[in-house]
């Protein structure tokens, strides 16, 4: 809970001297070349954070396997942030909306790189949170501070991006040794088959995450090339008030899921479903209800204009908790990996033809772009639903 919340605080602090140091425009421009950064983030995972984060809690005491999974998935994610790097500048150099802001670009790669090497799902898995939550209360603090003293104008996106690509480098470092010095982990060489059968069995889990995962950078890109800057922080902003609203839900799904996965216990995640999801709307009528005040508390005044934006989006928040708990703590967690990556990839096939369609018809707008982004989450929701309602894994004792 700490490492999430430190991890949502220290970002709202610093979105909130971007926006004031950079302006809206600038600050639309890094998120929106971060949105283009996370797609080779989804591609260095490759899933493993679902994956592993099931397959440790599972193989406790078994240091053989884990060493072997260990060294195959740091191996698997290092050969895959070369290979993506290379594509990626590749990209960059010939594709003329990314070679306009190539230093940016090419700067944020080092964010890439401290999240392939960050071993967060090792920690998760053995439970051990309170390491990489002291590693990241440092690291990003260090963050703040060096955003507080060193960007003070707009011309700084630059300086911001090195700094940011900075700090996840060192954290990744920082996190690779703990997992060596206090987790008495190996790294041992892999034989073939065996690294092949890590890659096999996450692979699903990454088909998933890039259809996922990619809902909102993909919006936050759209934005950015058919509309404005400011737009997209309108839009980003808005999703970062959702995000602290859905921190606490996050985080106990999160936390609890290493537990339900090995104790498959259905009534205990039956009471967080349903607890949570009528928490979440009270939490829902409250954000429509103050908007304007959370808009103006994050963003300032000069992005009011975005408070209707954020009344409709702050539908998602009963919806977005419903899929924590439907999806890792409940279809992966029992054994429903299969119907879990559909609920990534109907939605997507969905939400890419809806797109294809808005476009060639001359209907691209700010508005069908929000209302596209809605509906997939609402279709992921009511799938996961179906699904876990079919396989009574909630509503087991009715």
């Amino acid at each position: 809970s700490l490492l999430r919340l430190f991890s949502i605080v220290s970002q709202y602090i610093i979105i909130s001297i971007l926006i004031r140091s950079l302006g809206d425009e600038k600050y639309g421009l890094f998120v929106w070349a971060f949105s283009i950064i996370q797609y080779l983030v989804i591609v260095v995972n490759f899933g493993f954070n679902t994956y592993a984060a099931k397959y440790v809690p599972e193989n406790i005491d078994d240091p053989g396997n884990l060493n072997r999974v260990f060294s195959a998935i740091l191996s698997f994610k290092l050969f895959l942030f070369l290979i993506s790097s290379g594509l990626f500048l590749f990209l960059v150099s010939k594709v003329p909306v990314f070679t306009e802001n190539w230093h940016l670009l090419l700067i944020l790669l080092g964010f890439g790189l401290g999240e392939a090497i960050f071993p967060l799902w090792l920690f998760q898995g053995k439970e051990k949170l309170e390491i990489p939550t002291k590693i990241i209360f440092t690291f990003k603090m260090l963050l703040v501070l060096s955003v507080l003293i060193f960007i003070t104008n707009n011309e700084h996106l630059l300086r911001y991006a090195f700094l940011l690509s900075a700090v996840q480098i060192m954290i990744g470092l920082t996190g690779l040794y703990f997992a060596f010095s206090k987790l008495n982990m190996e790294f041992i060489r892999v034989s073939t088959s065996n690294l092949s059968k890590v890659i096999k069995e996450a692979f699903p889990f990454f088909i998933g995450a890039v259809f996922g995962k990619s809902f909102h950078f993909f919006a936050v890109f759209l934005i950015g090339l058919y509309f404005s800057m400011e737009d997209v922080a309108g839009f980003d902003i808005s999703f970062k008030i959702m995000a602290a609203i859905q921190l606490p839900f996050e985080t106990l799904s999160t936390v609890i899921f290493p537990s339900i996965a090995r104790t498959k216990n259905t009534k205990l995640n039956e009471k967080f479903i349903f607890i949570s999801f009528a928490l979440a709307l009270l939490l829902w009528i409250l954000t429509y209800w103050q908007s304007a005040f959370l808009i103006s508390l994050l963003g300032g005044k000069e992005l009011l204009v975005y408070t209707e934006l954020l009344q409709k989006l702050s539908v998602l928040i009963p919806v977005v908790v419903l899929t924590y708990f439907l999806g890792t703590n409940t279809l992966v967690a029992f054994g429903y990996h299969k119907q879990y990556n559909y609920s990534f990839i109907i939605p997507a096939i969905i939400y890419i033809l809806t797109l294809i369609f808005l476009w060639k018809t001359d209907r691209m707008s700010f508005e069908a772009i929000v209302y596209s982004r809605i509906m997939v989450d609402v279709l992921m929701a009511a799938y996961r639903l179906f699904v876990a309602v079919k396989h009574r894994l909630i509503f087991t004792s009715r």
